[in-house]
């Protein structure tokens, strides 16, 4: 089972997260129950990591390509704890758990706006990619996400 942070310290993992991009459910993301539905968690996943790896920016030193730390997603753990609803206001929050030559782990975390309820958690495997094969991180990528994050990765 999906575990980021020990029981009892939600608060503190929260605030070791520096990005967060607000969502609204769609009517059409709900299930009969008028819960979001299951299928929707990774595009709020999908939509954190990439709103967050655009406000980094591209490196100098990076090969150019359409997208900024151009990757692909090689897996995905979910865990939803609590149910959201249609367009109540959450947040998706992200962070790079861990960065390897040319792969990073995100995990990220879904609360309702203003309050500090854990709805879901995920963990994402990602690895950088030119469209056929992994590539290394530049020098100048780990710089940029190091210092986003404001610590050694």
């Amino acid at each position: 089972m999906l575990e980021l942070y020990d029981p009892g310290s939600e608060a503190a993992w929260l605030r070791s997260f520096r990005f967060a991009v607000e969502v609204r459910p769609r009517f059409c993301e709900t299930d009969a129950l008028g819960h979001v539905s299951n299928t929707v968690y990774t595009t709020y996943w999908e939509l954190a990591r990439l709103r967050y790896l655009e406000a980094i920016g591209e490196a100098d030193d990076a090969p150019k390509r359409v997208l900024a730390f151009s990757h692909m997603t090689v897996e995905i753990t979910t865990r939803m704890l609590r149910p959201c609803f249609y367009d109540e206001p959450l947040l998706v929050h992200a962070r790079i758990a861990a960065l390897g030559r040319s792969s990073m782990t995100m995990e990220h975390a879904l609360t309702a706006t203003g309050v500090d309820e854990i709805r879901a958690v995920a963990r994402i495997a990602v690895v950088a990619s030119d469209g056929e094969t992994a590539i290394p991180w530049t020098r100048g990528q780990r710089t940029q996400l190091a210092a986003f994050e404001g610590r050694t990765l």
